[in-house]
C-alpha cells in the first residue's frame, strides 16, 4: 500500500512538473522567438510570418476613414514592417476577431522598442482599456496621458483647435454613466479623466457621442 501510495506520489509529482516545464517552454518561445511583420493591417495591427494577425494590447488607432488613420497606420509601417519582432502574452491571448493579443517588442541595435509604449506616446492611437489584460497599464496609461498633454499625433491634427488640442473630457460616473464635459462646462475643472476607469479624451463631440457619452448640463 505504501508502495502504491509512493508511486502515485511520484507520478503526480511528474505530471506537475511536466505542465509547469511545459508552460515555460511555450512562453519561452512565445518571447525569445522572433516573427517577422509581413503586413502592417493599420496603426495597432500586424501580420506575422506564422499566418497569426497580432492586436497590439492597450492601444486603439483610428479606423480607415477617420481621422489620423492613415498617419498611425504609416508610422506603424515603419516602425515594424519587414523587421522581426518578439512578443509577450498576458492573461487573455486572443480577441473574439480571433487575433492574438500582444505586447511587441522590436529590437534596435542595442535598444529594445516597446511598441505598444512608442506609438502611445506619439499620439498614433488612444489608450484601450482592457480589464484583463492589466500587466503594463500603468505604463501604457502614463504614454497616452504624456501624449495628450504635449498634443502628439491625433491629439494635435485631430483637434476642432489645434491650438489648444483636444479638451473635452469624457467621464464614467458613479452609476456608470457615461458624459462628456466642454470646457466652458461648470463641473469642467472637477471632472477627472481616468483613463484605468474607462474615461477618455475626446477631440470633438461627434467622437463623444460616438464612443456612447451624453453631453453634460453646462
Amino acid at each position: 500500500m505504501i508502495k502504491f501510495l509512493r508511486r502515485r506520489v511520484k507520478i503526480l509529482i511528474f505530471l506537475f512538473l511536466s505542465v509547469i516545464f511545459g508552460l515555460f517552454s511555450w512562453q519561452y518561445f512565445i518571447f525569445y522567438q522572433g516573427f517577422t511583420v509581413v503586413r502592417v493591417v493599420d496603426g495597432d495591427t500586424i501580420k506575422l510570418n506564422d499566418g497569426r494577425t497580432i492586436r497590439y494590447i492597450s492601444i486603439d488607432t483610428p479606423e480607415e476613414g477617420e481621422c489620423f488613420a492613415q498617419e498611425a497606420k504609416k508610422i506603424n509601417s515603419d516602425l515594424v514592417l519587414g523587421k522581426k519582432v518578439r512578443l509577450e502574452m498576458d492573461t487573455n491571448e486572443m480577441d473574439h476577431f480571433g487575433r492574438y493579443l500582444a505586447y511587441v517588442y522590436l529590437q534596435e541595435g542595442e535598444k529594445k522598442v516597446f511598441v505598444n509604449e512608442f506609438l502611445l506616446t506619439e499620439g498614433m492611437g488612444e489608450f484601450f482599456l482592457d480589464t484583463v489584460n492589466l500587466r503594463y497599464q500603468d505604463v501604457l496609461t502614463q504614454a497616452a496621458e504624456k501624449a495628450h498633454e504635449e498634443n502628439k499625433g491625433l491629439w494635435f491634427q485631430c483637434a476642432a483647435d489645434v491650438k489648444k488640442g483636444c479638451q473635452i473630457k469624457g467621464n464614467i460616473d458613479r452609476l456608470d454613466k457615461r458624459w462628456y464635459h466642454l470646457p466652458s462646462f461648470r463641473h469642467y475643472e472637477t471632472t477627472e479623466v481616468n483613463l484605468k476607469h474607462g474615461d477618455r479624451w475626446f477631440c470633438t463631440e461627434k467622437d463623444a457621442q460616438a464612443a456612447g457619452f451624453k453631453r453634460a448640463r453646462e
